[in-house]
């Protein structure tokens, strides 16, 4: 078909725009309430009320229904389309419903981390996770989650951008053995099982000729396609290391997690970008209508569903759709055009084809148990219901939030079981928790964009009945005019926080989970953003100190007494009077090992970035020292590869180098630039661009101004404290915090 009317075609980027804005978000919105003139905090007059919510004459339910055929599902495509589309495309070149914004950006954690996938096993010795070493810090116990750095006790991996390095911790001295490029692929998250890694990245094939031929069945030459990969790295040779097999899917990554020793891969995938036209004003308008309805007619299923490249380690190429059309299955209301797919990668066999069930919905915010695998997102609402006076916007209108239901108790496959619906909206994927058969989920009424006057948070309590989610049980009026700002389940009670100027922590009495009761509360200034179990009857929470108005003024942990479920206690404060941490909005960031918490920290004001490590007892909390990555000595930064234009001053530095070359530079910022664009930096740096080398990149490495990295990530091996910060491992001893030694990584 020929475009007409001025065709504009969105960017599929765009529809990753809430998942990039999530910890922005919770920047902005913890800034908006310390800026908050309205409300009178501690000296005022507000309460803060419980009681029972009516949800009845609330649509809270909805079933599930697999198609049978590949027609039939291509049928139902088109006809949702066709109902919806209008002169500006799919609700004005929105495909899929509205993106959940988590407001707290990746934010998980357990006791002490998972129970471990394997034993290692060595000559001489067991290593045991949770023991010997410590593990990535999970919200589960048993349910593993991906991380940028995974160790077994022998050794550690860190992905960084392209590159996986892995460093040998055994004997006592730490060695790096091999960097491995994973050329066209940028990661931040894998899983470690025996011998082999399983990397989750985002894969770019733009201006690469050697990836292209292997991905052009789903990446037409001149277009762009949200890509996700497994990479199965074989670690067998710590000198050596080598991809294996490589799952390439259409859409972007959610989330993972490791259920009964399989993974459950969650990815969104919009269809394709349909040729669509926009008319340049209202009198194309209907012309444009009937013109996009003939677009949608003549789409196929290859328009909607996505598509799957496994590239195997004997070179051999697989490709094709990545559902079998009768695992794919809807809502009885419709949630959007997005596939929301859950692949299931068994862990102790090497990657191949996986088993594959999809759901036609959005899919935001992820959380497992050992029963269920739960994929929340807002719930649809047709635009048509935006257009209603009493909605004022996108932005303002109140949000509603669906979750879809997974069966994970077979490692070969997962089921899609039911879905509901519950009122306001989540904050991250502690929000949710499976117990005794029951999901229970924390929200927020209004929009995740502001604070609402109105706005109030509850615990809904569901359960599978005929096919779909139910809400069995209720509580709401939880922080009026607040936001959820942090919650934590442990056992039958939950802890929830919220926030706009003083931090009421309420305890929520889940054991009977059809008459939920909220028992205690207590108001204190600032807020927890993450909340740890550290003992019986104590919670640890991370966040922020604030003035009565709501002003932040730094970190602060607050340690938690809740023996009386009526009557919390505040035991123990500790706030350095500034700075920030990084767990308050990741818990992979976190560490509790041996009575100790151990936390990045960050003051910008004071220059300080590295981790304090906090000793925690039944009473009190104890700073027992610090760790940074500063260098003791100064060493001179040797560039990795041929130089074209040396340093002068704050000049950068100028390099090419083989594609496969490390390019890092003690002290630098270092940067490789698109071949495309080398001409034009070479000219900018005052180098010849007829003297480069056609085969090689250019670099470019600016001087950082004795800038330390921050600490990123902390773990326990043995009686060492290891952190990771960019292009660098440390061991610091557990006992005194003396450093030990630095392994730079690149």
């Amino acid at each position: 078909m020929a475009a007409h009317y001025g065709v504009t075609h969105p960017h599929p980027a765009g529809r990753l725009l809430g998942a990039v804005l999530a910890p922005l978000m919770m920047v902005l919105l913890a800034g908006a309430c310390a800026q908050d003139p309205e409300g009178p905090g501690l000296s005022g007059g507000r309460t803060t009320t419980t009681g029972a919510v009516d949800v009845s004459g609330t649509e809270l339910t909805a079933g599930l229904v697999a198609f049978t055929a590949c027609d039939e599902l291509l049928v139902h495509l088109q006809a949702e389309a066709d109902e919806r589309v209008g002169p500006y495309g799919l609700n004005g070149g929105r495909y899929g419903g509205p993106v959940m914004l988590e407001a707290a950006a990746l934010a998980e954690d357990s006791m002490g981390g998972g129970t471990p996938m394997f034993s290692l096993r060595t000559a001489d010795q067991t290593l045991v996770e949770g023991q010997d070493y410590s593990g990535t810090n999970v919200q589960e116990l048993g349910i593993d989650e991906p991380d940028l750095i995974k160790t077994d006790g022998r050794r550690i991996l860190v992905i960084e951008d392209d590159r996986l390095h892995h460093v040998s911790v055994a004997g006592g001295t730490a060695t790096l053995t091999d960097s491995l490029r994973i050329k066209g692929h940028w990661s931040r998250q894998m899983l470690l099982s025996g011998d082999r890694a399983l990397l989750i990245a985002d894969t770019h094939i733009e201006g690469d000729p050697e990836l292209r031929p292997a991905f052009s069945s789903l990446v037409p030459e001149g277009g762009w396609r949200s890509l996700t990969s497994l990479i199965e790295v074989d670690l067998s040779d710590p000198t050596d290391l080598k991809i294996a097999n490589v799952l390439t899917v259409e859409g972007y990554h959610v989330s993972t997690r490791v259920v009964g020793g399989a993974a459950r891969v969650v990815v969104s995938t919009p269809p394709d970008e349909l040729p669509f036209v926009y008319p340049q004003n209202s009198n194309g308008e209907e012309r444009a209508r009937r013109f996009n309805r003939e677009v949608v007619a003549e789409t196929t299923l290859s328009d909607w569903m996505p598509d799957f490249v496994l590239e195997s380690a004997d070179g051999t190429v697989v490709d094709g759709p990545l559902h079998e059309c009768t695992n794919v299955s809807r809502p009885t209301t419709f949630a959007g055009f997005s596939t929301l797919s859950v692949i299931t990668v068994p862990l102790v066999e090497p990657l191949s084809r996986p088993a594959t069930t999809a759901v036609l919905a959005e899919g935001s915010t992820v959380y497992a148990g050992n029963q269920h695998l739960y994929v929340a997102t807002n719930a649809w609402v047709d635009p048509d219901v935006l257009a209603d006076d009493q909605q004022r916007s996108w932005w303002d209108r109140n949000w509603d939030t669906a979750i879809h239901q997974f069966d994970v108790t077979d490692p070969a496959r997962t089921a899609y079981t039911a879905s509901g619906q519950v009122p306001g909206h989540l904050l991250n994927q502690f929000s949710m928790s499976e117990h005794d058969g029951h999901l229970r989920v924390a929200t927020t009424t209004g929009g995740p964009w502001r604070f609402d006057e109105d706005a109030e948070s509850m615990v809904s309590v569901m359960a599978p009945l005929g096919g779909a989610l139910e809400v069995v049980g209720q509580v709401g009026d939880m922080g009026r005019g607040e936001r959820i700002f942090a919650v934590r389940y442990v056992g039958d009670v939950a802890y929830v926080v919220t926030f706009r100027q003083t931090d009421p922590f309420y305890t929520v009495d889940l054991s009977d989970p059809t008459a939920p009761v909220v028992r205690g509360e207590l108001k204190i200034t600032g807020y927890s953003g993450y909340l740890h179990p550290v003992g019986p009857d104590r919670i640890l929470g991370i966040g922020q100190e604030a003035t009565d108005e709501g002003r932040t003024l730094g970190t602060k942990v607050t340690l938690f007494d809740v023996s009386d479920l009526d009557a919390p206690v505040d035991l123990a404060t500790w706030s350095p009077g500034g700075g920030h941490s990084g767990a308050e909005w990741d818990h992979h960031a976190f560490l509790w090992w041996d009575g100790r918490a151990v936390l990045p920290f960050d003051d910008w004001r004071a220059d300080e970035h590295g981790a304090v490590v906090l000793g925690v007892s039944d009473t009190g909390i104890v700073e027992e020292g610090r760790i940074d990555h500063r260098d003791a000595d100064q060493i001179d930064p040797v560039p990795p590869c041929p130089v074209v234009s040396a340093a002068d001053g704050d000049a950068p530095v100028v390099m090419v180098c083989d594609p496969d070359a490390s390019t890092s530079m003690r002290g630098h910022w270092c940067q490789p630039m698109p071949r495309e664009e080398s001409k034009w930096w070479a000219e900018e740096f005052g180098v010849d661009p007829e003297t480069l080398p056609t085969d090689h990149d250019v670099v470019v490495c600016w001087p950082d101004g004795g800038h330390v990295q921050p600490i990123q990530r902390t773990l326990v091996i043995g009686d060492g404290l290891w952190s990771y910060s960019r292009q660098r491992i440390q061991e610091n001893a557990w006992a005194d915090l003396s450093r030990r030694q630095v392994v730079p990584l690149g």
